[in-house]
């Protein structure tokens, strides 16, 4: 994307993101603080990128609970400048990134010292990916009274998981740090 940099500038840092977080906000902070970076050949991969990042999230995703306050320690421990822009304010910017057609989020993108996009991650891990598919299995037809009842349940069971579960925590640092380190 040409103009990364103009939405870089006008993004949430992230105390400002963290303080728009409602019913999200005990999962993630329990993730924040519970979490633990490995400093690992990975870690310092990522910390000698020379990038910052951009995250495209919105404070009420289940996967931006889970994957976000990963990504805020990981790049403070690293020394990494990051910001977060909300999706739903800023079309321009989420359409540029869509996944298989679709506006879904968290995306995070390494920023080079030219501006320029040099890698992005998400919108999430093959870890979660296996257990949200796992889940989501044996959910009814969509647009039936059954599937709404058993997507609202599946939300919450997957919002229980990732926040409990310091082995995927872990899976989701690992996979950011792989992805997101440029050399």
């Amino acid at each position: 994307m040409e103009n990364i940099k103009v939405f870089y500038d006008i993004a949430l840092t992230p105390d400002e993101y963290r303080e728009k977080l409602t019913d999200l906000k005990e999962g993630f902070d329990k993730i924040y603080d519970e979490h633990t970076v490995t400093k690992d050949s990975d870690f310092d991969a990522f910390k000698n990128s020379d990038i910052k990042l951009l995250i495209i999230a919105e404070p009420w995703c289940g996967h931006c609970m889970l994957n976000i306050p990963v990504l805020f320690k990981l790049a403070e421990e690293a020394g990494i400048d990051v910001k977060v822009s909300l999706r739903d304010d800023n079309e321009e910017l989420i359409n540029a990134y869509l996944t298989n057609g679709n506006k879904v989020i968290p995306k995070v993108i390494a920023i080079d010292n030219e501006e320029k996009e040099a890698a992005v991650w998400g919108p999430r891990a093959p870890m979660t990916a296996v257990i949200q598919k796992d889940i989501m299995k044996d959910m009814p037809e969509k647009g039936t009274d059954e599937y709404d009842a058993a997507f609202t349940a599946a939300k919450k069971e997957m919002k229980e998981k990732f926040k409990t579960s310091p082995e995927l925590w872990d899976a989701v640092e690992t996979d950011l740090k792989q992805t997101l380190a440029v050399k």
